[in-house]
């Protein structure tokens, strides 16, 4: 009997030091003042204002300091990860701060649901007004930026806006490989329309 309630403490004290030890963060530039996020040229808004509402903010991220990343309209490749789940996407300009360009997330993101709180991670944020960042024809991300992990029990994780550079969305413009490959086609049609003739 007493050894099956002290394996019963052990194992509750364990779930329990596990679950403070892992590591998490904030989408919130809200609490920070910004810096927010903006309309870039052709993006549909007053070019240098902030963001208002329909826009969402999600992040990628990568353990350690990734270096290079910088701000732009593409999907970030190579180590970064896409974070998904709670936590993960925050609302633009809500009802309940009404400030153009900034963001909060009703709730932290375990970024690191096993390993422990003090973790640096290479966050690349991205805001979009399509379904998802990768269909957005109007997107924009910021460039990297390295934040330290709080432990999912505290009750003010590290938010992004303390670490993170403003930047703007704008509208996609298609990779310099799919003009060459549409010129390409266009090319070889004028050519068969002159043989016909």
């Amino acid at each position: 009997m007493k050894k099956t309630l002290i394996l019963g403490l052990l194992g509750v004290a364990l779930s329990s030091a596990s679950s403070f030890g892992q590591g998490a963060i904030l989408l919130d530039n809200y609490n920070t003042g910004g810096p927010n996020i903006t309309y870039g040229a052709n993006s549909g808004g007053t070019l240098g204002a902030g963001l208002g509402a329909g826009w969402t903010v999600g992040l990628y991220y990568a353990p350690g300091t990734v270096l290079g990343a910088v701000a732009g309209t593409d999907v970030p490749g190579g180590a970064f990860v896409l974070g998904s789940g709670a936590g993960s996407t925050a609302a633009v300009f809500t009802s309940s701060f009404s400030t153009a360009g900034q963001f909060l997330a009703p709730g932290a993101f375990l970024i690191d649901p096993v390993g422990a709180a003090g973790a640096t991670y290479t966050i690349q944020l991205v805001a979009y007004n399509g379904a998802n960042y990768a269909a957005s024809a109007i997107r924009g991300h910021s460039a990297a930026f390295t934040i330290t992990t709080s432990a999912s029990s505290s009750p003010t994780p590290n938010p992004v806006g303390s670490f993170m550079q403003g930047f703007s969305v704008t509208t996609v413009v298609p990779e310099p490989s799919m003009l060459a490959l549409a010129g390409v086609g266009s090319g070889a049609l004028l050519l068969f329309r002159r043989r016909k003739a």
